[in-house]
């Protein structure tokens, strides 16, 4: 990681969130995903701590969940007919599942498009408030709140791989672990994407997901 100045980062990890709306997109293109795929909205919401840092907020699933049961996620789910945008629904989902109010939440961008095998369309959005908000889990969608220091998510040695077997093949996925907590699949894919961008490295983050889909389209249709 290039040296950010503890004194400064607040302010330059606020900047960077800022240009978000500068940054190129990567958008899946028509027809690509499986027929079926829904779309869904999640939140990486960020805000202010002591000493000039910055926190995250992540969701632990409960274990009766349907699907990713128990595994450590961002604030999101399904858009509905309902919701006058996407990034609404991602504020509406995290309202849902963790209380904050949505006018709290200031939408600063969005990261390119991503799926999950529970047969979503995922299109992540970065939100930024003002201070840490009251948080009060929903039991049904929440088994616990997970909050990190964004600095120690940065540091090298927070970064790791996790290995997991999917339809019988062993998969890599970017993790990240710290004191408090581990995650790993496409909520640390997202959030390693972020981070990049708040670095400022080059990210192709969308296009390896596509290619990841179209390998595993292509080790279903082989079986």
């Amino acid at each position: 990681m290039k040296h950010i100045s503890r004194m400064v980062f607040r302010d330059h990890f606020y900047s960077r969130l800022a240009a978000l709306p500068e940054r190129e997109t990567f958008e899946f293109p028509q027809g690509v995903l499986p027929t079926g795929h829904k779309r869904a909205a999640v939140l990486l919401p960020f805000w202010p701590a002591g000493n000039d840092g910055v926190e995250i907020v992540f969701t632990r699933r409960p274990e009766t969940m349907s699907s990713h049961a128990g595994q450590v996620s961002f604030p999101g789910g399904r858009v509905d007919p309902q919701d006058d945008s996407v990034a609404a629904a991602a504020l509406r989902e995290t309202h849902e599942e963790l209380g904050i109010d949505p006018a709290a939440v200031k939408i600063m961008g969005r990261l390119d498009d991503a799926w999950s095998v529970a047969g979503h369309h995922v299109i992540p959005y970065i939100g930024w408030l003002e201070q840490r908000p009251q948080m009060v889990a929903n039991e049904h969608e929440v088994a616990e709140i997970m909050i990190a220091n964004v600095e120690i998510l940065m540091q090298e040695e927070a970064a790791c791989i996790h290995e997991h077997v999917m339809r019988g093949v062993t998969r890599q996925t970017q993790a990240f672990k710290w004191d408090q907590g581990y995650v790993w699949g496409l909520t640390a894919d997202l959030l390693y994407e972020l981070l990049l961008w708040v670095k400022s490295e080059p990210s192709q983050r969308g296009h390896m997901r596509l290619d990841y889909l179209q390998q595993m389209q292509g080790v279903a249709n082989n079986r």
